[in-house]
């Protein structure tokens, strides 16, 4: 019984950070933003080590397996949501307000990641993704005062609604079509039958249309861009570097775990939402003039080419998916930082217009910039260059010819909504001061700048070992 409560360190250190917060929030005086990132950084760092110890130790047989494959996405999501935190509490510090709210929502999303990366029955997702639901729907229009992100949470939460049903519809079909919500079950009934009817591909596909759904694929991206476009920075970073990143894992596992029988069948869905994607990202990228948009359609555009390397499902495939995805991480994560530097008269600015000579006021924000867009673009050597490489590899050796056209196609458009970026601040002029940036910015960019560097050097630290740990993912 200890065992097993001790297995559970990392989802109770997640889980006993709520009280302790809404305690500190309650009672204590002489509380700043930096209070309760001090709070989640414990807590959460402590879930970061427990998850680590009990990698391969797992409760309840048919619910819960920690494996080295979702100890890796999980210690990868942990790791990233402490950095943001750190980032978001310069936000709440240079805008004098708590912070509570923020960090006690994202917690709770933290812990709902954890345990919904582990699931090995269907039941857990379907009880886990309305909740989601709920917290991204409290999270969207935190301290926000602009009447456009009350609009987005509102048609965010319809569609969630609707998501729901057909998500609870799914699992409970597949329940009376198999007998079982465990994934091992599931799987082996779909081996044993071989073919199965219309309305088990219907309840699969209702699934898969959820997770594409909480990933903001297209055209489900609606609710993610206009969240970006007018929500606060620490928000507009969370959502766009861990739930995607966690959806993925899940459609993955969901993939290769349960529904592998009817994955060929599949392909021309998830195909469809990845070129979809694709092509509404870099081209709707090239008519924006509000820079979060702007990357909120680049976020949409990764997530096709996310899923156009992934459609095979084989280990090959896994891997590039998550190398590509941990560098997409790292770049955004960069590209966020910078965003905390565009600041002016104490207001945090997002247009492009606003940025324009960046380049004479900050110039070394300004080059940290231009290396993380270069190395989203893929271009050689950067970091960038090694994810797009590792994908269209795999697109090569299943020749997949027309797949790999379309990318570059694709990449051009994208490339083309940078290069507006670049000229503005690079070759416009200054039309505005910017406020001094925190000295931390500047530390924590060169940080980013330098693991990127050692990744360029040695890639082999990236491409290597995760090939190791998801090599056995798909057999």
């Amino acid at each position: 019984m200890l065992q097993n409560w001790l297995i559970l360190l990392p989802e109770l250190s997640l889980l006993s950070f709520l009280p302790v917060a809404w305690l500190v929030n309650l009672y204590r005086e002489s509380k700043t933003a930096k209070t309760f990132f001090t709070l989640s950084k414990y807590f959460l760092g402590a879930a970061l080590v427990f998850t680590i110890v009990f990698y391969n130790k797992s409760v309840w047989s048919g619910w819960w397996l920690n494996s080295r494959y979702s100890t890796l996405f999980k210690v990868a999501v942990y790791a990233v949501a402490l950095v943001w935190f750190y980032f978001a509490s310069k936000w709440f510090l240079s805008k004098n307000r708590s912070s509570a709210k923020f960090y006690s929502i994202c917690m709770g999303m933290l812990l709902s990641f954890g345990i919904l990366l582990s699931a090995q029955n269907l039941l857990v997702p379907a009880v886990l993704v309305p909740l989601l639901c709920l917290l991204t729907w409290r999270l969207i229009p935190l301290y926000c005062d602009d009447e456009k992100i009350e609009e987005t949470s509102r048609l965010y939460i319809r569609f969630s609604l609707a998501f729901w049903v057909l998500l609870w519809s799914g699992v409970l079909v597949l329940r009376w079509q198999t007998g079982s919500f465990e994934y091992a079950d599931i799987r082996y009934i779909f081996a044993l039958e071989g073919e199965v009817n219309w309305l088990t591909y219907a309840a699969v596909a209702a699934i898969i249309g959820t997770l594409l759904f909480m990933m903001a694929a297209a055209p489900f991206h609606f609710w993610f861009v206009g969240a970006l476009s007018v929500a606060i920075l620490p928000v507009c970073g969370f959502l766009t570097l861990i739930p995607p990143f966690v959806y993925l894992s899940c459609l993955i596992t969901l993939m290769t775990g349960v529904f592998s029988p009817l994955a060929q069948s599949l392909q021309s869905l998830l195909f469809s939402f990845a070129v979809v994607s694709l092509f509404i990202g870099a081209v709707s990228a090239n008519r924006q003039n509000n820079v979060r948009r702007l990357f909120g359609f680049s976020t949409t555009y990764n997530l096709g080419v996310m899923l156009l390397g992934i459609l095979a499902f084989h280990s090959n495939s896994v891997v590039s998916a998550f190398v590509y995805t941990i560098i997409y991480v790292l770049a955004m994560m960069g590209i966020y930082a910078v965003f905390l530097g565009f600041k002016s008269k104490g207001d945090y600015v997002s247009d492009l217009d606003d940025i324009s000579g960046l380049s004479e006021a900050k110039p070394y924000i300004a080059a940290a910039f231009l290396v993380f867009m270069i190395s989203l673009i893929g271009i050689p050597p950067l970091l960038g260059f090694w994810g797009r490489l590792s994908l269209i590899n795999t697109l090569v050796s299943e020749e997949r010819w027309s797949d790999v056209l379309m990318l570059m196609f694709a990449l051009v458009l994208m490339a083309n909504a940078f290069l507006q970026i670049i000229r503005k601040i690079y070759f416009e002029p200054l039309h505005h001061g910017f406020d001094r940036t925190d000295k931390s910015i500047y530390i924590c960019l060169f940080i980013n700048l330098v693991l990127i560097l050692i990744s360029i050097l040695n890639p082999s630290y990236l491409l290597h070992d995760a090939e190791i740990v998801l090599s056995g993912v798909s057999q």
